[in-house]
C-alpha cells in the first residue's frame, strides 16, 4: 500500500493521472531511482520529482520532501534541490530547479547559471551524516556524467565518497597537479583524465566554466565531457579541489561517477 501522501496529487485531485504518476515515481524510489528509471525508460523521473513535488512542497508548506533540501532564495530559475539517491548509503544528487537536460545545455559553462558545484559541495554534510562520520574534504567527490552516459535528462551532480584507490592515486600525484589542465599520468578507474587544481574552501570559480573554456580550446563538445571535482588539501594545508575531466572519444561513454564509491569504504577507515 502506498503511504497517504503518495496517494494524493500535489497539483490536482486525488486519483488524477498526474497524482498517480507522481505516486509511482516515489514508490519506485524504494527500489532505487536509477534502476527503476532505466527499466521504465522514463528519463524525466528526476525532473518530475524535483519540480512536481520538492519545489511545490517547499513553496506551499516549507517542506522540501521528498528532497532533503530545496533552495529557492533567488527564485526557481536559480535554485537547486538535494535528493537522496537510494542507490548507495551515502549518495546524494544536486539538481537545479530550472529545466536543464545536462552538461550539454548551452547555458552550462556560462555565467548565466549559478555555480551548482558550490551547492553540491555544501551537500557533503549530508554524506557525512549518512556515513555517521565526519569525513575529511579529501574523502568527498562530486561528478557529472557525459550526455551519452546518463539515465536522466535533468542535470544532476552526484555527491558521495571518493573511491579509496582514486584518492590514493591523487594524493601521490598532487604535487604535479597545477592551475592549468594537464594529462594525469595515471589511470583512474581504468581511464585517463585531465586534471587541474583550484584553490579555496569552496569550488570557485565555477568548474563548469573552467571545463567549457578547455573544451572550446580543444574543439570538444561539452556534451561529450565528464567532470569530477574532488576535495583536496596541499601539504602546506592549503585547501582546494582537483578537477578531473575526460572526453568520450569515438562514441565511448565518459562516466566520472565511476570515481565515486557509493559504498563509502573510506567511512570505515
Amino acid at each position: 500500500m502506498l503511504p497517504n501522501f503518495l496517494s494524493r496529487s500535489p497539483r490536482g485531485p486525488a486519483g488524477s493521472k498526474h497524482g498517480r504518476r507522481l505516486a509511482i515515481f516515489l514508490f519506485a524510489g524504494t527500489i532505487g531511482l536509477g534502476r527503476w528509471a532505466a527499466e521504465a525508460a522514463d528519463r524525466d523521473a528526476l525532473w518530475t520529482i524535483v519540480h512536481g513535488l520538492c519545489v511545490l512542497n517547499k513553496e506551499r508548506a516549507d517542506n522540501p520532501a521528498p528532497c532533503a533540501s530545496v533552495d529557492l532564495i533567488d527564485g526557481e530559475e536559480s535554485g537547486s534541490a538535494v535528493l537522496k539517491d537510494l542507490i548507495g548509503k551515502t549518495q546524494f544528487l544536486l539538481i537545479p530547479t530550472r529545466r536543464l537536460p545536462g552538461i550539454e545545455d548551452p547555458l552550462v559553462g556560462t555565467s548565466v547559471l549559478p555555480n551548482y558545484w558550490r551547492d553540491a559541495w555544501a551537500a557533503r554534510k549530508l554524506v557525512s551524516l549518512r556515513a555517521q562520520k565526519d569525513l575529511p574534504r579529501s574523502a568527498i567527490g562530486m561528478a557529472i556524467n557525459a550526455a551519452n552516459a546518463r539515465s536522466q535528462d535533468q542535470l544532476h551532480i552526484h555527491v558521495d565518497c571518493v573511491r579509496a584507490d582514486v584518492r590514493n592515486a591523487l594524493w601521490a600525484r598532487l604535487p604535479e597537479i597545477g592551475a592549468s589542465w594537464t594529462d594525469l599520468p595515471v589511470a583512474l578507474a581504468g581511464h585517463a583524465y585531465r586534471a587541474r587544481w583550484i584553490d579555496g574552501a569552496s569550488p570557485e570559480p565555477d568548474p563548469f566554466i573552467l571545463l567549457a573554456e578547455d573544451a572550446r580550446a580543444s574543439g570538444v563538445a561539452m556534451g561529450e565531457e565528464t567532470l569530477a571535482v574532488v576535495g583536496a588539501e596541499r601539504q602546506d594545508g592549503k585547501e582546494g579541489f582537483i578537477l578531473l575531466a575526460r572526453h568520450a572519444r569515438e562514441g565511448g561513454r565518459a562516466h566520472a561517477e565511476d570515481l565515486l564509491d557509493h559504498g563509502c569504504a573510506l567511512a570505515a577507515k
